[in-house]
Parts: structure tokens; C-alpha cells; sequence
């Protein structure tokens, strides 16, 4: 276990119950079960991070296209997400970076892969909320 803790902390991560801290970029991550549950449109995933109550914070939001590929691990495959996320999961996930162009469709990473792609607002996709930790 400690081998375990000590790995976690030279990537930057700190695991917390249903939430992971990311040091290297100052960002604490929903990490529970509906991170990889839910399926939701755009408009629904605003609604979920809104309300969203994991750890002991309730500012969550959704992530921007950056803050969403920093989790990504482009040397893994299926899922391509770091080490320390139990929720990885190997699915589509939201952001909140309107592609431009279509203001109908977002961008989102596909985390089997670490492949962006901008779908229409009204597909479901899966949400993993963030938040800023504040020093």
C-alpha cells in the first residue's frame, strides 16, 4: 500500500474518498461511482455538477477541454486516464468547451483512447465534475 501511495504522489494525485486532487495543475476531480453511471446531455451535466456533492465541497462544475486531457494518459489504452482514478472508466466524457463553428456542439474526450471529439449537446455522454482547490 505504501509502494501504492508513494507512486500516487510523484504523479501529483492524492486520493480522498470519491475525490481525487491533482496537484500538478491544482484541480480536485469527482472520482465515484456516477463518474462512469451517468449517462447525460450537456444540459443535464451542468445540472449534475451543480448540485453535485462529493467529499465536502459543493462548487463543482464542468471542465473545460484542457482541464479535462490533464487526467488523460496518452501512454495507457482503455482506459487512457492516470494512474489513482478509480472511476476510470473507458467512455466518452463532457466538457464544457463549445466547439466552435456549431454553438450545438461541445467538446469531450473519449477516455478508452484520449481522443477529443465534439458531439451535439443532446447526446449522453459521462460527466467527471471538477473543482479549484483553493489555497
Amino acid at each position: 500500500m505504501k509502494k501504492v501511495l508513494l507512486f500516487l504522489a510523484s504523479v501529483g494525485l492524492l486520493v480522498s474518498g470519491d475525490v481525487v486532487v491533482h496537484n500538478k495543475t491544482g484541480l480536485s476531480w469527482q472520482d465515484n461511482r456516477s463518474a462512469t453511471s451517468e449517462k447525460v446531455t450537456y444540459e443535464e451535466a451542468e445540472k449534475f455538477c451543480e448540485n453535485l456533492k462529493a467529499g465536502k465541497y459543493n462548487n463543482w462544475r464542468m471542465p473545460t477541454l484542457q482541464e479535462l486531457s490533464s487526467i488523460v494518459d496518452y501512454t495507457k489504452y482503455n482506459p487512457a486516464i492516470l494512474d489513482g482514478f478509480s472511476s476510470g472508466g473507458s467512455v466518452y466524457y463532457w466538457s464544457s468547451t463549445p466547439y466552435i463553428g456549431d454553438s450545438d456542439k461541445v467538446w469531450g474526450i473519449n477516455f478508452k483512447t484520449g481522443a477529443t471529439d465534439a458531439n451535439g449537446k443532446n447526446y449522453t455522454r459521462h460527466i467527471r465534475c471538477v473543482r479549484v482547490n483553493k489555497k
